[in-house]
């Protein structure tokens, strides 16, 4: 949980940011086939504070909508240009420090293994499971 929080902290300047992050890359995640509510459900929103994020975000012009090619009552949302800049420049200054820190503070063999773990952790982290009551 440490690295998780440190990792969010340097991806970003505050919560509110770090919101906007984890929307924009769901979007970034479902490519064209972003909607609200293939959204919501990803992130785990209720569609009215979805709604509120996607017109943050559009505002910020980090989004387009666009109607559904064969829905045209179906919302379709991409990353814009400014939209893809922001997002990787949060992930280029995440993936900045934990490169760094990795090198400051851990010996070649230790970083071997972490890397090595990291499929095994994708693993975890996709795997269905059953929650606790």
């Amino acid at each position: 949980m440490g690295v998780s929080r440190r990792l969010r902290r340097e991806a970003t300047a505050d919560d509110r940011s770090w919101a906007r992050l984890l929307v924009l890359g769901a979007i970034d995640r479902h490519g064209g086939s972003a909607t609200p509510s293939v959204l919501a459900v990803d992130q785990g929103m209720r569609s009215s504070n979805l709604a509120a994020m996607l017109r943050s975000l559009e505002a910020r012009r980090l989004i387009v909508r666009t109607p559904d090619d064969e829905d045209r009552r179906k919302v379709r949302i991409r990353l814009s240009p400014l939209g893809r800049k922001w997002l990787d420049d949060s992930r280029a200054r995440r993936d900045r420090w934990l490169a760094e820190s990795m090198a400051a503070c851990l010996t070649a063999k230790q970083r071997g293994l972490l890397i090595e773990a990291g499929p095994l952790l994708e693993r975890i982290a996709a795997c269905p499971g059953t929650r606790r009551a």
